[in-house]
């Protein structure tokens, strides 16, 4: 079995759906058009796993899950992505999100934080995730923070499984506050 995926969740119940969206977050499309039936989450946890080890887990606080496409729709987010065959993972945390439980891609918005390879801790508008690729990225400003001091960079690459960063469109030291 390639993947095993889970779906944890409590007091729901079927009903319409509604969306929202901001022009600097990316439209990845998954919440476009007919939704169909709507299940709403209290505490939904997901968790991806290959053989004995889960390599994604994400938490919410609330979720809208549409079962006819497979995505969810989160609120108050935390997600981990776990290290393993040599892959260091990240960590971050966001006010919302989407998650698209086919592909496992997802996509975090507003005040979103986390940390990457050797403790570095990032700051964004929105950061998403493409699982097949392997990449966390953002094409918004973001502040860096590590060992060397305080960083913006106008977005960033970071390669999962390689465990390379890449700051995007130079940049800025910005002074300790």
């Amino acid at each position: 079995m390639r993947r095993a995926l889970i779906l944890l969740a409590t007091a729901c119940s079927v009903l319409g759906a509604s969306g929202s969206s901001d022009a600097a977050i990316p439209d990845m499309g998954w919440l476009d058009g007919d939704l169909g039936q709507v299940l709403h989450v209290r505490g939904m946890t997901f968790v991806a796993s290959e053989g004995s080890s889960n390599e994604i887990l994400l938490r919410a606080e609330r979720a809208r899950f549409y079962p006819d496409r497979q995505v969810a729709d989160l609120e108050r987010v935390e997600v981990q992505v776990a290290p393993g065959n040599e892959r260091v993972g990240f960590e971050m945390q966001c006010d919302e999100g989407q998650l698209n439980l086919s592909t496992q891609d997802f996509l975090a918005t507003g005040h979103v934080v986390g940390t990457i390879e050797g403790g570095r801790q990032f700051e964004a508008l929105w950061v998403a995730y493409d699982e097949k690729e392997g990449l966390l990225y953002t094409d918004e400003p973001v502040l860096i923070i590590d060992e060397d001091g305080r960083y913006m960079g106008g977005g960033f690459r970071y390669f999962v499984n390689e465990q390379r960063f890449r700051l995007q469109g130079g940049a800025t030291v910005v002074q300790e506050p």
